[in-house]
């Protein structure tokens, strides 16, 4: 199984224990965790800083997460620029949020133009060997969250993949496997997301539509189905990365640890 963690939990460990990001990063390869998700805006300009302190702990990068406002501004310079990030991180793929709604915008015609970008940033990725994700991510401000909403965008964008949240649709009250099933044919990317119903370590909680008081938990210890997740990928064929994610956990070390050792045990 092809393990990864976001870079700001590395950078977030770091801070927890006072150790610098190259020690957290071998951390994590010795967790079991061979790549790292990496943000665009601090990687932009450093590329060969990060991939030079990554690859002496044996890891690689995974994937490039982008915030774009394809909805308000002409991004065509950041999508060039994302790309040539991308590419000189060798990242596989660009996790691309497109935007989010303000207060009276118009719904339909906010996620027509979204649409349009990612369309934009799908072709010029593809002509440098990347492609792009995008997830159902989780604010109310995200007219792509709701698994159907997520559906809807990627019909209209066919080279689309979805990078499939395990936790994020929990903030919507929606069925994880449902979702699953509704988007299990576009699959291309995992984030492996546990929720709880209460703190481990002291943490922050993220209050859902519903609600209900979410909590982050390492993978495989929460409230969430992870392991028929887990199975249903397998037996697809699903071999990308399961990229773990726990913002905001009170201890990153110890989620991290948990969360590796799981996924690493659930399939041999």
């Amino acid at each position: 199984m092809k393990v990864s963690i976001f870079l700001a939990h590395l950078n977030e460990l770091a801070s927890q224990r006072g150790c610098a990001l190259a020690s957290a990063a071998k951390e994590a390869r010795s967790s079991g965790i061979d790549y790292v998700e990496a943000d665009y805006a601090s990687a932009a300009g450093h590329e060969a800083e990060l991939r030079k302190l990554l690859e002496s702990a044996g890891l690689q990068v995974g994937g490039l997460n982008t915030f774009f406002d394809f909805g308000r501004q002409d991004q065509s310079g950041l999508i060039e620029s994302a790309i040539e990030t991308a590419v000189r991180l060798k990242a596989a793929h660009i996790m691309a949020v497109p935007g989010f709604m303000r207060p009276g915008d118009d719904w339909a015609a906010l996620r027509e133009k979204l649409a349009e970008g990612l369309n934009a940033l799908v072709g010029r990725a593809a002509e440098q060997g990347v492609s792009v994700v995008m997830e159902d991510f989780d604010s109310e401000d995200a007219p792509y969250g709701r698994m159907e909403e997520l559906n809807w965008m990627l019909r209209q964008v066919p080279g689309l993949g979805c990078c499939f949240d395990t936790g994020n649709f929990l903030f919507f009250g929606e069925d994880v496997l449902k979702a699953y099933d509704l988007l299990e044919k576009r699959i291309a990317h995992v984030h492996m997301k546990d929720i709880a119903y209460a703190p481990l370590r002291g943490e922050k909680g993220k209050t859902a539509l519903t609600g209900k008081q979410l909590y982050p938990a390492p993978v495989g210890s929460g409230e969430l189905p992870m392991a028929e997740i887990v199975r249903r990928l397998y037996e697809r064929g699903y071999n990308g990365v399961y990229a773990i994610e726990h913002y905001n956990a009170g201890d990153q070390l110890l989620f991290m640890r948990r969360s590796a050792r799981w996924l690493n045990n659930i399939i041999r």
